[in-house]
């Protein structure tokens, strides 16, 4: 059992709630065959209802609690096998310390712009959901910071739809109607400190939506909201649409998943060209084959300069 799966059913316990499932560990490149696809028909998790809260602007998150469910990510591949659950939770704190590092100045780090991290690729199937996901469930075990998950990928919102919120209101229907509260559409989950926002209704004009004024004063408050924390974008692709592009407008750092033995150098350069270029951008080298690593160091992390080339 995980780190993470054992805090879970502690967290379940105190609530005294009926069938404590474990949620998930982070599990980040090193999979080889069994996960990190952001492909296929994630299975549907099922959504607690929450109690009714006091509408008070600004306050805690009052969307539906979701049930972070593992057999059915692991089943959707949004979380690893089993036996894959302790060396990827390693894994995925390599990739998170340095991006907290910057955003709170640690280490001697150069502070990024904000706390908004966007995790993307170049095209689909690289594995960017996965990352996102597990990423996010990482940063949630660090016990002073909240964590804030948006599917930002409006067009194929597939993180939206493996939490079971598939179609609910969210990020672009924020950007739309500015009456709205965020956090009557931000989802508390069964792992502490987790929220999630879905992508909203889908429209047409999401890339207009985007861009938008409005859309930089919600993902202002959103930062605001999630001080001290974290807001994770999973994006689109870069080469798919063009919402990854004007994402990366607002994000204070930018983690670029790249399908390891697949994608091409030249992919890769193409859409790096196409992101706000004054932001740090750092690569994870995804499904890397296990046999030609060493296990202490099956997962690569490194960082792409503003003049430097993958």
């Amino acid at each position: 059992m995980s780190i993470v799966e054992r805090a879970l059913q502690k967290a379940q316990t105190q609530r005294a709630q009926p069938e404590a499932t474990a949620p998930g560990t982070p599990a980040a490149e090193a999979l080889a065959q069994s996960s990190a696809h952001d492909g296929g028909t994630p299975a549907e998790v099922a959504v607690a209802t929450a109690t009714p809260q006091v509408r008070e602007p600004g306050g805690a998150a009052r969307g539906e609690r979701i049930e972070i469910r593992v057999a059915e990510l692991r089943s959707a591949g949004r979380l690893a096998p089993e036996a894959l659950a302790h060396q990827t939770e390693e894994e995925f704190r390599r990739i998170k310390w340095p991006l907290l590092s910057a955003i709170f100045g640690r280490e001697g780090a150069v502070r990024a712009s904000n706390n908004v991290v966007l995790v993307t690729s170049a095209i689909p199937g690289e594995g960017k959901t996965f990352n996102a996901l597990n990423l996010a469930l990482s940063i949630a075990r660090e016990p002073d910071l909240e964590v804030l998950l948006v599917d930002g990928d409006v067009a194929q919102p597939a993180l939206s739809s493996s939490l079971g919120v598939s179609g609910r209101p969210g990020l672009t229907d924020l950007v739309v109607d500015e009456r709205l509260d965020p956090a009557d559409f931000i989802h508390p989950t069964s792992v502490e400190r987790l929220h999630f926002l879905p992508a909203g209704s889908r429209r047409d004009n999401s890339p207009e939506l985007l861009a938008s004024a409005r859309m930089a004063s919600v993902i202002d408050g959103l930062s605001r909201r999630s001080t001290p924390g974290v807001v994770l974008f999973d994006s689109p692709p870069v080469l798919a649409t063009n919402e990854a592009q004007v994402l990366s407008r607002y994000a204070g750092q930018i983690l670029m998943v790249v399908m390891a033995d697949s994608t091409e150098q030249r992919v890769v350069t193409e859409a790096l060209a196409l992101l706000d270029r004054s932001k740090p951008v750092s690569a994870v080298l995804n499904r890397v084959e296990p046999s030609l690593v060493s296990r202490y160091y099956s997962h690569y992390y490194y960082g792409y300069g503003q003049d430097r080339k993958a």
